[in-house]
């Protein structure tokens, strides 16, 4: 149905039914095979915010979603307009906040990674380029267990412009790179900030790193020579925002 999505997965519906002042739930679907303490509070929220339920068998559920990823339930929900980007940098100067931006992250494990890291740690909004990136599917809402219903997202043409528009609201940027040059525990005292975490292999792009205004580097005392991005991004998202 046009301007509709379908989100599936327990955590991610219930996050979801928890958040539904904001009324975009239209209908919960459930199969007749689910149950469970979960399942009886998901449905307790929809009763409470008068969300219709229908029952539907395995058949259904295995159309919808690969593999048994879907856990037997999922939510019809109405697409409202994203938040515009200029929105949530503005937002973020006002607050001395903190926005992420998503550099060419294609996996959606990642992304809904960072997005549940970045709400938990009360990050301001994400931003994500339509190109090259993974965007917000199914399996990035999924993975993101329900973040994305309480943290603004927003999608940009081009990133190089939203860096430069972003700078000249009064933001800093900060990179994230193995080779890196500003220690790790010196960017707890910067805000607002933009915080670049880049894609899975690559890193952040060359241009993309010279706009930053620190490029930090995290610390690595084992064999290991690199982290993956979510875990990169854990670490210097939580650093930033621990003050």
């Amino acid at each position: 149905m046009e301007n509709q999505e379908i989100i599936y997965g327990r955590n991610p519906v219930y996050e979801y039914l928890r958040n539904a002042a904001h009324g975009d739930a239209e209908e919960l679907l459930v199969s007749d095979h689910s149950h469970g303490k979960i399942i009886d509070e998901i449905l307790a929220l929809a009763r409470e915010n008068k969300i219709p339920v229908s029952r539907k068998d395995r058949g259904f559920f295995q159309r919808i979603a690969p593999s048994s990823q879907h856990q037997g339930i999922a939510l019809k929900i109405s697409m409202h307009r994203e938040p515009d980007s200029d929105d949530i940098v503005s937002a973020a100067v006002k607050e001395k906040g903190v926005i992420v931006l998503l550099d060419q992250i294609t996996d959606p494990h990642n992304t809904g990674a960072i997005i549940r890291t970045a709400e938990a740690l009360g990050c301001r909004g994400i931003v994500i380029p339509r190109s090259r990136s993974a965007g917000i599917t199914p399996a990035v809402v999924k993975a993101a267990s329900g973040a994305t219903a309480h943290i603004s997202i927003s999608t940009v043409a081009n990133a190089a412009s939203f860096i430069e528009n972003a700078k000249k609201a009064g933001l800093w940027v900060i990179g994230t790179s193995d080779h890196g040059t500003c220690p790790l525990g010196e960017i707890s005292s910067i805000r607002p900030a933009l915080v670049i975490i880049g894609s899975e292999g690559e890193g952040m792009r060359r241009l993309t790193e010279e706009k930053c205004d620190y490029v930090v580097s995290i610390p690595l005392k084992g064999k290991v020579s690199s982290l993956n991005a979510s875990v990169a991004a854990g670490i210097v998202l939580y650093e930033i925002m621990k003050n």
